[in-house]
């Protein structure tokens, strides 16, 4: 990903002087009430990475006697500068040797200059080019797709617990049932002895009902 390094600006359009130096990580906001020179900024930085297709229709900055200087340096090491009574190119690599547009054009992204279609893109497409540019699409794209996943699993147990309380509901009550399990085995031993029990009182009744005889 290449990066602006640092960008120095003097007399185009609004502008009589900028020199800047973007943050390595992160994005740089260029901010200011109206007709203080935003977009002058923006249309300085495609007019010298992006050809004289993007040079401002009035490019000098009106009243000034020096023509326009833009020079660009960039995270590659390749330095632009327009400078002069035609604002001429001047593309430098790093090796010093001088080159034109088209070194420029092999790695400059047509999209990132097209800046009336980002300005009339939606807040959405706005904000993922800016992503783009700045290096941080993917690892938002990740969390966005964890967050999402994270999102059904809870909506699953949250549907899986709903269930589990209604059915809970409709269970019937024993409010008398023991707190703690019966053995199966200590409930048929109970049952034979009342049985044992029930039987030796048919005998006993039995035999009262002999003797009385």
């Amino acid at each position: 990903m290449i990066k602006i390094n640092s960008l120095e600006i003097e007399n185009v359009k609004r502008i009589k002087a900028v020199q800047l130096t973007p943050s390595e990580r992160g994005l740089t906001i260029i901010g200011g009430r109206n007709g203080q020179g935003k977009t002058s900024v923006l249309d300085a930085i495609a007019w010298a990475l992006g050809g004289d297709r993007f040079r401002p229709s009035d490019a000098a900055r009106e009243g000034s006697c020096i023509p326009p200087v833009l020079r660009v340096t960039l995270s590659s090491g390749i330095v632009a500068e327009r400078r002069g009574k035609n604002s001429a190119l001047t593309v430098t690599d790093p090796s010093g040797r001088r080159a034109g547009q088209q070194l420029l054009n092999e790695f400059i992204e047509a999209l990132a200059l097209d800046l009336p279609r980002f300005m009339e893109a939606s807040g959405r497409e706005k904000a993922e080019t800016l992503l783009r540019i700045i290096g941080v699409e993917d690892q938002l794209a990740g969390l966005d797709r964890q967050e999402q996943q994270l999102y059904q699993e809870r909506l699953a147990v949250g549907r899986i617990a709903d269930q589990k309380r209604k059915f809970a509901a409709e269970l019937p009550d024993y409010p008398d049932a023991p707190d703690e399990p019966v053995s199966a085995s200590e409930l048929i031993r109970r049952q034979q002895d009342i049985l044992a029990r029930n039987g030796e009182n048919s005998r006993k009744r039995a035999h009262l009902a002999l003797l009385e005889a």
